[in-house]
Parts: structure tokens; sequence; C-alpha cells
């Protein structure tokens, strides 16, 4: 909701600061073009100034003799005055067509207006009124008036109303962010249940219809994929878990008259070695076949784990003993160091799971190789964690069995890791998370 809420924001802000943007840059127009073509008009001299430059003399009327009439009419196209009578007693340039008698009527209109399409600057003076006109098409000129307090009224609520104005568009913005954050956020929401595994059906209107119809699509396509992908592992589950059961029958048969005929003293030596052959390899069978079995629940959650509190020392130290009394250890000479606080750790395990990741990794240096080998166990406590560290001199472990023990310790939430044992051998190393002993609370 935080990022709609953003969303919401920025998207109040940018249309504020857009509103803002066009406002300043009308007025900079405005501003510019006064600045620009004013400059022309600032450069004539004023019509006041010009009117009191013209003084009554024994001649007539006058300019100023400080400057030239034509630097003093400079920007004009002409200039006349009237007297009281309408009549032109002083003119420069004048237009023949104008140089006349004018009643009060015409003097009021081209005061306010033109004059032949001229337009004029009227000022009043001792001697009359004084008439300057500037090239035609040059101004603009335009009287405009109104009831003054229609005025008043428009002065006074120009400021509320432009409040008034921005708050109608900031409440429209508001409201189409609103809906439009209201249509994304259900987008989100939909595609965090897609992101979790399951299915959703949204609404395909509005804006974000293209978007929510290819949400959809993408549910569907993902929700037929996890099917056939449920499909093939439930298929392959229970394809294990057949030929584990169809193998294990002739399997012990083949065990069992194997260790008969190895005991059987009637029979020549060589003979009984065959059959201790066969029942080695029988056993190194059927332990592939409980890994593979174990495997597969592991890898799809078949396997539940039964955690309970358990304290490493007595558990490790139990593992090692039966290794130690099996027949397996006729060929290992095993080694066995637990520091004092790693004895008293308490793991939340699935004990006969982690006894089976320890026992894998102990039977495989038996197993695979040949000769003597000589395997340390070890563990120490670092902190909130165990380290179990089983190192070998042998020629190294087989696949399976990595696989095995690491999905293993991955389930109990801990790592593993393998790499060679110098100067030779092997070595793994599990690290597991160690809970808080409920006897120390």
């Amino acid at each position: 909701m935080k990022t709609f809420t953003r969303m919401i924001g920025r998207y109040v802000l940018a249309t504020a600061a857009v509103v803002l943007l066009v406002v300043g840059l009308l007025l900079g127009t405005v501003v510019y073009l006064g600045l620009h073509y004013g400059a022309a008009t600032d450069s004539r001299v004023r019509i006041g100034t010009l009117a009191e430059a013209l003084t009554p003399t024994a001649d007539g009327l006058q300019l100023d003799p400080a400057r030239t009439p034509a630097d003093w009419l400079q920007g004009y196209a002409w200039a006349m005055a009237l007297d009281d009578d309408g009549s032109v007693i002083w003119q420069h340039d004048l237009p023949q067509n104008l140089n006349k008698h004018y009643t009060a009527s015409e003097i009021a209109s081209f005061s306010r207006w033109y004059l032949d399409d001229w337009p004029v600057f009227c000022w009043t003076a001792d001697y009359g009124l004084f008439v300057a006109a500037v090239p035609r098409g040059s101004v603009w000129k335009y009287n405009i008036c109104n009831n003054e307090q229609l005025m008043s009224a428009m002065e006074a609520g120009m400021l509320p109303a432009l409040a008034l104005l921005l708050g109608v568009a900031a409440a429209c913005c508001l409201l189409f962010s609103w809906r439009g954050a209201r249509r994304l956020q259900t987008i989100a929401a939909g595609l965090a249940t897609v992101a979790d595994g399951g299915t959703i059906r949204l609404p395909t209107d509005g804006f974000a219809g293209e978007l929510a119809d290819t949400v959809n699509r993408t549910s569907e396509q993902l929700r037929r994929r996890n099917e056939i992908i449920a499909r093939r592992d439930d298929a392959r589950t229970s394809w294990i878990a057949g030929v584990s059961h169809d193998v294990r029958t002739p399997l012990a048969l083949i065990l069992g008259w194997a260790e008969q005929l190895e005991q059987d003293t009637a029979l020549p030596a060589a003979a009984r070695q065959k059959a201790c052959g066969i029942r080695t390899q029988s056993e190194k069978l059927r332990a592939l076949i409980e890994d593979l079995n174990l495997t597969s629940k592991l890898q799809y959650g078949a396997q539940p784990l039964r955690c309970r509190p358990t304290q490493a020392g007595p558990l490790l130290r139990r593992l090692a003993a039966e290794f130690c009394d099996s027949p397996l250890a006729a060929r290992c000479t095993v080694a066995l160091e637990i520091a004092p606080d790693a004895d008293k750790a308490i793991l939340d395990a699935d004990a006969a799971l982690l006894a089976r990741a320890v026992e894998n990794l102990l039977h495989n240096a038996a197993r695979h190789n040949p000769g003597p080998v000589q395997v340390q166990l070890s563990a120490v406590r670092t902190g909130k964690t165990l380290r179990i560290t089983i190192a070998d001199d042998g020629a190294g472990y087989p696949p399976a069995v990595l696989h095995v023990v690491e999905q293993i310790i991955h389930a109990h939430g801990g790592t593993a890791a393998f790499a060679r044992n110098a100067p030779r051998g092997a070595k793994a190393v599990l690290v597991l998370p160690v809970t808080e002993d409920p006897a120390a609370r």
C-alpha cells in the first residue's frame, strides 16, 4: 500500500509542477513580449513631454529648439495642435486631408479611437489639444470600460477563484490517480498470489485491462505447467517406490541365500568366498535402493521430519560405536573427537535421518576403499552452529552418497560441504543449527 501512496503523491506533485510550469511559461511569455515589443514604444518621446515641448512664441507655436523637430517627433508619423475651436494652429508633416477644422464630435471620436486609421495620442495643454500619430498598423488601440462593481468583485474574487480551480484540479488528479492505483493494487495482489503458487482471475476492464489479461494468461499457463510437473513428480515418486518395493523381496532372498552359502562349511573356500562377494554387492545394492527412495521423498517433501531435541554427543558416540561393531569396520580405524561444548549441543533434528547421513559417510570409507582406512569423526561448536567433520584417507565419495547427505542436512536447515582431505582422501563438513538447551532455561 505504501507503494501506491507514494505513486499517488508523486502523480499529484507532478501535476502541480506541470501546472506551475505552464503558468510560469505564460507569465514569462507575457513579460518577454511586453519587454520586446514595448521597446519601440518606449523609444518614442512621451506624448506629455512632446506636448510640453511645444511652446508659444511671437511667430506662433514652436518645438523646443534644444532638439530638431525630427528628433522630437522620432517614431511619430505626424503631429498637430488644435485650439479650443478645433482649428489647426500648428502641424508637422500633417497629411493634407487632415489639415482642416475639427468639430467636438470628431475630436471626441479620434481621441478614443483612430483618426483616418491613424493611431493617435492626445494631450491637453494651455494652447489647446496636442495630437500625435504613429504609423498605421504599428499600434493596437482599443478602449475598454466596465462596471466598477464588477471589476471590484473580480479583483476581490480572483485569488479565491484561482485557489478553487487549483483545488478542483488537485482533487481530479487525486481521484484519477486513486482509481488507477486501486486497479494497479489489484494487479499487484494478483502477482503476489501467482508468485506464491496460487491461481487468479483479474477483471480486465479499465485502463489496466491489457496488463490484467496478461497476468491472467500467465497464471493459467503456470497452473497448467504446475499440474503437469505435479503429475510427473507423482508418477516418478510412485515408480521409484514401486520399483524399490518390488526389488526388496528378491534382494532379501539373494542376501539370505548368500549368507547361508557363506556360512556353509561343507562348501569349498572358493565358493564361500564368492557367496561373500554376492552378499557384499547385494548389501551395496540395497543401500543404493534405500538412498534412491529417500532422495525421492526428500526432494518432493514426502519424507516427514520427526524433529526432536537431540543431544549431539551421545548421538555421534552411538553411531561411531555401531560402526565399529559392524563387519565394515574390519578395514577401518575410527577416531572420535568431540569438544565439550559440542557434546552438550542440542539439535532440533530427526535423529534417524541425521544418523543416516553420518552412517552413509562412515560406510562409504569402508565400502569404496580396498585397503585400511583411517576415519576421523569430530564435532566442534561455533556460536549457534555445530560443525561435524568426517575425514578419511580413502579414495573419495560417490555422487549418490553426497546427494543423499546434502539433502538430509538441507532438510534440517544446515549446509554440507565436500572437499579433498590432505594429503589424500575425502572430507565432509556438516554444519547444523544448534537450538537452546531446554534444561538451561
